[in-house]
């Protein structure tokens, strides 16, 4: 896949074989808040993990950084998180949203993340770049509706593991990440209860050097049709 990648020197682009993602979740540096967002999830009906962080397998064809995602069935939902990627050694952060078709949640976590598209953003950032300010980034997600966009999601990377730390958890589970696309977890929700609509925005503002990633995609329902 080819990024633009913003740099605070020159920006380039980069050509990443992405074989496979993951997608880790309960990723909250509070653990007690993790186990409120685990409840919370609960009483959606979805069962909690076995171990946290937890972390999920997606084929690498699921992540795409085009402007629209086909989805069955209206319970789908976006989730703003931050994506690590290696090229050739150096950090590369992109932000993402992990789409999860949240009826299917209810039966299995697995294959509610596998059926949906992972939408990424086509601009990454050099990680050495903000790892000074790392916790200053704010990581926002909105919802489309009928009336327009309703505010989702909106926190700080400080709630969450860093990069590193990220990549250490899910490397003890999965071995070595080269070729992997590694979601984050994501912030809790606004108001606590999923949203789905035609349209989902995530946004990465680093107040830092006063810029930000965006992750915007429309969301289309395929009609329900037997042949």
């Amino acid at each position: 896949m080819r990024f633009n990648v913003q740099c605070t020197a020159v920006d380039r682009e980069a050509d990443l074989d992405v074989e496979f993602v993951l997608l880790a979740g309960y990723t909250g540096r509070d653990q007690e808040a993790v186990r409120a967002h685990i409840a919370e999830l609960a009483r959606h009906g979805v069962a909690a993990p076995e171990q946290v962080p937890a972390v999920y397998a997606v084929p690498a064809t699921r992540l795409v950084t085009t402007p629209r995602i086909d989805v069955h069935g209206a319970r789908t939902a976006g989730e703003a998180e931050f994506v690590i990627l290696d090229d050739g050694g150096r950090l590369l952060i992109g932000l993402g949203s992990d789409h999860t078709d949240r009826e299917l949640e209810e039966h299995s976590v697995v294959k509610s993340k596998q059926t949906c598209d992972k939408p990424m953003s086509p601009v990454l950032w050099e990680f050495d770049d903000i790892a000074e300010h790392w916790d200053r980034l704010r990581l926002r997600a909105e919802v489309r509706t009928r009336t327009g966009w309703r505010r989702y999601q909106d926190g700080t990377t400080a709630s969450l593991l860093t990069p590193n730390q990220i990549l250490l958890e899910v490397g003890k589970r999965v071995g070595p990440l080269a070729g992997a696309a590694v979601f984050s977890g994501t912030v809790p929700l606004v108001e606590g209860e999923f949203r789905h609509g035609p349209g989902f925005r995530a946004t990465l503002e680093d107040p830092v050097l006063g810029r930000s990633l965006v992750c915007e995609y429309a969301v289309r329902e395929l009609p329900d049709i037997a042949c």
